[in-house]
């Protein structure tokens, strides 16, 4: 029986295929890592201001003002209840602000997503800090959120310390709240 030879066609499929598994294998070991971690142009200035309604934990209805908690580092963690990663995020986010009630301000703003979305994945999370609602995602804008999760770490003195987009570790948002303390 009679071997049958590839085509040139069948070649240049194959080379093809390994170029992109080769150009995907490069970009997920040199780009991805790097997301996220870039200082953010935000970082060292005065955080802007902002009144969001509380729409789980706190007061229902009230509204958190920013100014209100300086002194104190604040940590804030955008997200949205569509969002796969932020699902992953949160349960880290409980887990640092049930270890510090007294001396740090942690904060769930939520954006780009509905009210009642929203509110029914706070309430069904249990999530123990306040969740806030950012309407028509204006906070979100004014601090240059591109993507969610972003974590942003307020210094005590009302400076945008870090912004962090993608899930953070618990290790690493609690060096990033020491650092900020020590500021």
């Amino acid at each position: 029986m009679e071997k049958l030879k590839p085509t040139s066609n069948v070649k240049q499929a194959w080379v093809l295929g390994l170029l992109v598994v080769i150009v995907s294998g490069l970009f997920g070991l040199i780009v991805l890592p790097r997301i996220g971690r870039e200082k953010s142009a935000m970082e060292g200035l005065t955080a802007p201001d902002f009144a969001l309604e509380v729409i789980h934990g706190g007061d229902p209805g009230n509204r958190i003002r920013l100014s209100d908690q300086i002194g104190k580092p604040v940590v804030m963690d955008f997200w949205a209840s569509w969002c796969k990663p932020c699902r992953e995020q949160a349960p880290i986010i409980d887990a640092f602000a049930k270890a510090h009630p007294d001396d740090v301000v942690t904060m769930g703003i939520n954006t780009d997503d509905r009210r009642e979305d929203a509110i029914a994945y706070a309430k069904s999370a249990g999530l123990s800090y306040p969740a806030v609602f950012d309407e028509g995602s204006k906070v979100a804008s004014t601090y240059g959120v591109r993507a969610l999760p972003t974590l942003v770490v307020i210094d005590t003195k009302g400076r945008i310390f870090k912004m962090h987009t993608r899930v953070t570790e618990r290790e690493e948002l609690e060096k990033m709240v020491a650092d900020a303390k020590s500021r």
